[in-house]
């Protein structure tokens, strides 16, 4: 149970804080006041994790990252994240299969792919596989053969052989790109491009 409530964090982003000038010596009088008042820095980081959350999900790493840019110490962010983590407000877990399922449906991303990117993310190895488990084999066959069948639409396929190889090399160059076994991806592009052609003669 957290030890805040969303209602303090509304009243508080209402009332917008003035920040008074430099008081000569180049250094805001209001930073050094909040490096003096613990509890102003807490309000400070707790804020700022909640602006974050606003924008899109986030990975503990990903604002543990925000939070050491902004100055604030390895103690208080560790105690912060541990607030938003026991109120629910931060699960590595759920934003994992979250962005998972996003990015291979939206951007078409192959697993391979994805690993990478939750790796980027700081997403750990359990909750990492996990997510990436959601997509089966299938799934991912079949959001590659959507991917190729796209661009087969706009193009002819060659009757020439050399001409028909340097575009499967094409297709299955842009599915290694967004993540795809190299397997994987030359089975779809010649299974595509061997229906389009047979299409065509008929």
């Amino acid at each position: 149970m957290s030890d805040y409530s969303d209602d303090e964090v509304v009243s508080r982003g209402r009332r917008r804080s003035h920040r008074p000038r430099d008081d000569g010596d180049g250094e805001p009088r209001w930073r050094q006041e909040v490096e003096q008042d613990p509890a102003k820095r807490e309000a400070l980081a707790r804020d700022l994790i909640y602006r974050a959350l606003g924008m899109r999900d986030h990975s503990r790493a990903e604002l543990r990252a925000k939070l050491a840019k902004k100055g604030f110490d390895e103690e208080l962010t560790e105690r912060m994240l541990d607030k938003f983590v026991a109120a629910g407000l931060i699960d590595d877990a759920a934003f994992a299969e979250r962005w998972v399922q996003s990015r291979h449906q939206f951007s078409g991303r192959g697993r391979r792919a994805l690993a990478q990117e939750l790796r980027s993310k700081g997403v750990g190895a359990e909750e990492a596989t996990a997510a990436l488990d959601t997509v089966s084999r299938e799934d991912e066959r079949e959001r590659a053969a959507e991917l190729v069948e796209r661009k087969l639409a706009r193009v002819e396929i060659p009757e020439d052989r050399a001409e028909r190889d340097k575009l499967t090399q094409r297709l299955v160059g842009m599915l290694g790109r967004r993540g795809y076994h190299p397997s994987l991806a030359m089975s779809v592009v010649l299974d595509a491009v061997r229906e389009k052609a047979d299409a065509g003669r008929g």
